[in-house]
C-alpha cells in the first residue's frame, strides 16, 4: 500500500509568532475540524521522524488537553493533529491535582498555548473505580 504525501501531516511546527497571532476560536475550530476528520475514520498520517527533528528546537502548542490515561483515547489522532501542535497531560479520570494543574498553566503561561480542553470518554474505567470505591494502592487517593 502506498500513502499519497498530501495525506500525510507534514506542516511546518508552528513558530512563536504564528502562535501569537492565533485566536481561541481558531484554536477551537481547528481542534473541531480535526475531530471531525477522525470522526469520519480518516486516517491521522504523519511524518514523526521529521515532526519530532524540527520541534526539537522549540515548541509553540496551540492547545493543552487534559486526557485521561486511557490508551483507547489517542488525543493527536483524536483531533487529527501532528507532533509540536498539542500539549496532553494524562492522568486517569482526566482529574486535577497540583501536578496537573501546575502543567496546566505551564502550557498556558509558559509556552502560550490558547486553548485547555477537557477530553473525557465513555467506559472510564477510573470514573467507574471510584463510583465502585475500589480500595487498591495508590488508585484510592485519586480524587475523581
Amino acid at each position: 500500500m502506498s500513502i499519497d504525501k498530501k495525506d500525510i501531516i507534514s506542516s511546518d511546527i508552528l513558530t512563536s509568532e504564528q502562535q501569537a497571532k492565533l485566536t481561541p476560536i481558531e484554536v477551537l475550530e481547528r481542534l473541531k475540524s480535526g475531530n471531525k476528520a477522525f470522526v469520519e475514520d480518516n486516517l491521522t498520517i504523519r511524518n514523526t521522524t521529521e515532526r519530532v527533528r524540527k520541534a526539537s528546537l522549540g515548541q509553540y502548542p496551540k492547545a493543552v488537553i487534559l486526557s485521561c490515561l486511557d490508551s483507547r483515547v489517542p488525543v493527536e489522532d483524536v483531533f487529527h493533529s501532528g507532533i509540536g501542535n498539542l500539549f496532553v497531560a494524562r492522568v486517569a479520570g482526566n482529574i486535577v491535582n497540583d501536578d496537573i494543574l501546575g502543567s496546566l498553566e505551564y502550557a498556558c503561561k509558559v509556552s502560550g498555548a490558547k486553548v485547555v480542553l477537557v477530553l473525557g470518554h465513555e467506559y472510564c474505567g477510573a470514573i467507574n473505580s471510584a463510583i465502585s470505591d475500589v480500595k487498591l494502592g495508590n488508585i484510592t487517593t485519586l480524587r475523581l
